[in-house]
């Protein structure tokens, strides 16, 4: 089965924005000879762009399961890139000054209370000020988009210490936090990984595995 839903009309886009982000986004695209492509949820990305060649355009896709809000965060990230190279046709620093002054240019138009709640809206202008190389990068950011999913996933910075939580397709136990990510063991090969705190986690059941006294 293709991982892409197929789009024949920028009009599909529609249901997954802001309603008052739309008449932007439209008329940009309708600028722009850009394809844009919804697909299923990838784990390792939310979005990403590809140039031109051959015979296909410039491309940009964005997962099917983002909030409204945080899908248009994506897309104006992703079509930052887009932007970026037509200036400069280089890929030397994809996330560096040009990038971002894209980034900051184009969202300019969604920094109103009509398009992001009042927290994102906050939470936006903090990104902004520099923007990481993803948005899932910036925890603050991402806590606040997670807000306005409407099945909102466990995350592993939640759970208890000793916890038994599955990860991809692996069964970890959550350990201490060293700085910024949590150590955790691997019950399937016994050996020890990095994990980000905001990684998205499956628990069946009160699991917690208790330290020998």
């Amino acid at each position: 089965m293709p991982n892409t839903l197929a789009i024949s009309n920028v009009d599909a886009l529609k249901k997954h924005v802001p309603s008052a982000a739309w008449p932007v986004i439209v008329s940009w695209l309708r600028r722009n000879p850009l394809e844009v492509k919804i697909v299923r949820p990838r784990q390792t990305k939310l979005g990403d762009y590809r140039s031109a060649h051959g015979n296909k355009p410039h491309r940009v896709s964005v997962n099917n399961d983002l909030n409204k809000y945080a899908f248009l965060v994506t897309l104006i990230h992703e079509f930052a890139h887009y932007t970026t190279y037509k200036n400069t046709r280089r890929w030397s620093n994809p996330h560096g000054a040009a990038w971002k002054g894209e980034y900051a240019k184009l969202m300019r138009p969604f920094m109103t209370r009509s398009v992001f709640p009042a927290d994102v809206l906050h939470a936006m202008k903090h990104h902004l000020h520099d923007a990481p190389a993803s948005s899932c990068t910036d925890k603050g950011l991402m806590r606040v988009l997670r807000n306005y999913d409407r099945d909102p996933r466990q995350l592993l910075e939640d759970l208890p210490d000793r916890s038994i939580f599955r990860f991809h397709e692996r069964v970890f136990v959550k350990g201490p936090q060293l700085r910024k990510r949590f150590k955790c063991q691997c019950l399937n090969d016994r050996r020890n990984y990095i994990i980000d705190p905001l990684a998205e986690v499956h628990v069946h059941g009160p699991m917690v595995v208790r330290k020998a006294s």
